[in-house]
């Protein structure tokens, strides 16, 4: 597991990002008309059962913003900053990536968690438990 880089990292990005993940917890936002391809998306790639909700599916976002063993990242693509969380959920990781705004960007479970947050765009920030 890499070091928190939480101390590195600017403290008014941080404190941002957990504002952010904060206000995701409260209700979870989707930009206009995503929510719904979002599922779709996520029902055709089998990474939900057929019959999932939009409700089942933020259910598992849910899981994944309120957990205090959540890693926190931060992605970074074209200068902005996405937090993005890691925890497992029914014995499957799912990754939750949100903009600074707390608007949902995309949740799915990767195949290969490990690898997949390995790209160095993701800055590895800590435990949730560890930094509120």
């Amino acid at each position: 597991m890499p070091d928190s880089l939480a101390s590195s990292i600017n403290k008014h990005l941080l404190f941002d990002a957990l504002k952010a993940i904060r206000e995701a917890r409260n209700e979870v936002l989707w930009k206009p008309n995503k929510g719904i391809l979002h599922l779709t998306k996520r029902i055709r790639l089998g990474h939900l059962p057929a019959k999932a909700t939009l409700t089942d599916y933020e259910g598992i976002i849910g899981g994944v913003l309120n957990s205090g063993k959540a890693k926190l990242y931060l992605f970074s693509y074209k200068s902005k900053a996405y937090p993005t969380l890691m925890a497992e959920v029914s014995s499957e990781y799912w990754l939750v990536m949100i903009g600074l705004d707390g608007v949902m960007e995309t949740a799915f479970p990767p195949d290969d968690p490990e690898d997949y947050l390995a790209d160095p765009a993701f800055i590895y920030v800590g435990v949730m438990e560890e930094l509120e």
